[in-house]
């Protein structure tokens, strides 16, 4: 059997969120991410048999081992692929944590054993909802530009199942790799 998989780390501090997402929810074609759902992808790996899915965490293990856990500040809005016409909408990720280095690591350890993942380069961000038709968001995403939504302290990285259904995703810790 194949699980639909991913790397992140968790958001567990996400109230300061609070005031965007009541925006949000109040923009025709804006679909809001669960608060319960919400993570900062480091890797996306998509379908993958199973029994791989210990390799994948051996992998995350040792990119992250001894790293040392850090802060993490939520901050800023953007769009991919950009502010005229968004797709996806964003807070921006602001930590001592190397992130980019520890998802350059897990691919390099990904690509040696042969483990299929979504090459894009890694750009931190916290998804807080997708676009469907064409809303101007330029003035939201101005009111919210300099704004510091949340903080919290990352110790981990998980691998992540997740599994789509008619209300959304569901996501389950597969495996969780200390800092």
């Amino acid at each position: 059997m194949n699980v639909r998989t991913f790397v992140s780390v968790p958001v567990p501090n996400s109230a300061g969120l609070g005031p965007l997402m009541k925006d949000l929810g109040l923009v025709h074609g804006v679909r809001r991410a669960a608060a319960a759902q919400l993570h900062i992808t480091l890797r996306f790996i998509g379908d993958l048999p199973e029994e791989r899915i210990d390799e994948v965490g051996e992998c995350v293990d040792k990119a992250v081992n001894g790293r040392g856990a850090g802060q993490v500040r939520l901050r800023g809005m953007g769009a991919f692929p950009n502010e005229r016409t968004p797709r996806v909408l964003w807070v921006g990720v602001d930590t001592s944590i190397p992130l980019a280095a520890i998802a350059d690591e897990i691919s390099r350890r990904f690509g040696l054993q042969k483990i299929p993942y979504d090459p894009k380069p890694f750009n931190p961000h916290l998804t807080v909802a997708r676009v469907e038709g064409r809303p101007n968001m330029v003035p939201l995403m101005h009111k919210y530009a300099d704004t510091e939504f949340a903080s919290f302290y990352c110790t981990s990285v998980l691998v992540m199942k997740s599994e789509l259904s008619p209300c959304g995703a569901i996501h389950t810790v597969l495996r969780s790799c200390d800092l």
